[in-house]
């Protein structure tokens, strides 16, 4: 494991220079002039950031979240094996490029991944299947380079930034699309306030978007007064909770109480996600939501019946 290893180098050593350094936004390329000190420093930070980001993709956790009879199965990393998932429009071009989009995201170059956007744009695919076929599985890649040492923790981070950037991007670009046919719906999402899975929130809303709903909130609203001041003051049909610590379980299931004996909330529909929940889905099955959902498709899925 990569946050196992103690043996740091001596201050100026050679080692530290072949260290992937972190981007420096005002130039095309990398800057490297951490010291000793500096770069424990932001090792510690990113290891907190990191370790929530992608944390769900540990491998021990990969078994005990699998779905179906095959324990192989990863709905992270292989959604396409779930036969609805594999309808998806666009689907095999999605798959097709997962590696090219991994190379781009780890690529010292910053030009490789506004490239992603720019081949993505032209693609033609929907923003639901590249969430769930392009973006989740790249992203649980991401963790799993780090847990098994095939990645440091700035190149990681790095990455991950990088990714929710392109997420972001599309998911305006294309817009929220008309739905004639249906009623307006709305979702609120929001995240416990250790939880920092920025990406997944990411991935879910620009699902939502492309099924027509409007998305509120993000990965800036935390569980707090705030969360409850958004729900009473604006008809919401979901709230859609990202948990990134199990710990976490005792203040969502306080949130999710308060919400249900609100006489002006009590209708909204509640799913819960996250990291924590798919590292240990167990701990969140008297948690009180409608839904414990452990993949963005399992959101999706749910949001498309309370649609019809």
């Amino acid at each position: 494991m990569a946050d196992q290893k103690s043996d740091e180098p001596a201050e100026g050593s050679r080692e530290y220079d072949h260290t992937p350094p972190a981007e420096d936004p005002g130039h095309s390329g990398y800057v490297n002039h951490l010291n000793s000190r500096d770069h424990g420093i932001l090792e510690r930070a990113i290891r907190g950031r990191v370790s929530r980001l992608v944390g769900a993709g540990h491998p021990e956790a990969h078994i005990e979240a699998a779905t179906g009879d095959d324990p192989q199965y990863d709905p992270r990393l292989n959604p396409e094996l779930d036969p609805l998932a594999r309808q998806l429009p666009g689907t095999d071009k999605a798959i097709a490029y997962r590696s090219v989009m991994l190379q781009a995201l780890i690529d010292p170059d910053p030009r490789r991944h506004r490239e992603v956007i720019a081949d993505l744009s032209c693609m033609g695919v929907p923003m639901q299947t590249l969430a769930i076929q392009l973006f989740s599985p790249v992203a649980a890649r991401l963790g799993d380079r780090w847990c098994e040492d095939e990645a440091d923790f700035m190149l990681v981070a790095v990455a991950s930034t990088r990714l929710s950037m392109i997420i972001n991007h599309l998911s305006h670009m294309a817009g929220r699309p008309v739905r004639e046919t249906r009623a307006e719906r709305r979702v609120l999402l929001a995240r416990t306030r250790r939880a920092l899975h920025t990406i997944g929130v990411a991935i879910v809303a620009s699902c939502f978007r492309d099924m027509g709903w409007i998305v509120d909130g993000g990965i800036d609203l935390e569980v707090d007064e705030t969360l409850h001041a958004k729900l009473a003051s604006t008809p919401y049909d979901m709230l859609g909770i990202s948990i990134g610590q199990v710990d976490d379980v005792e203040e969502c299931s306080r949130t999710i109480r308060r919400v249900q004996s609100n006489p002006m909330t009590k209708r909204v529909k509640i799913a819960v996600g996250g990291p924590a929940v798919f590292t240990n889905p167990t701990a969140f099955d008297d948690i009180g939501a409608d839904i414990v959902a452990h993949s963005a498709l399992q959101v999706v899925r749910y949001a498309e019946r309370l649609s019809t």
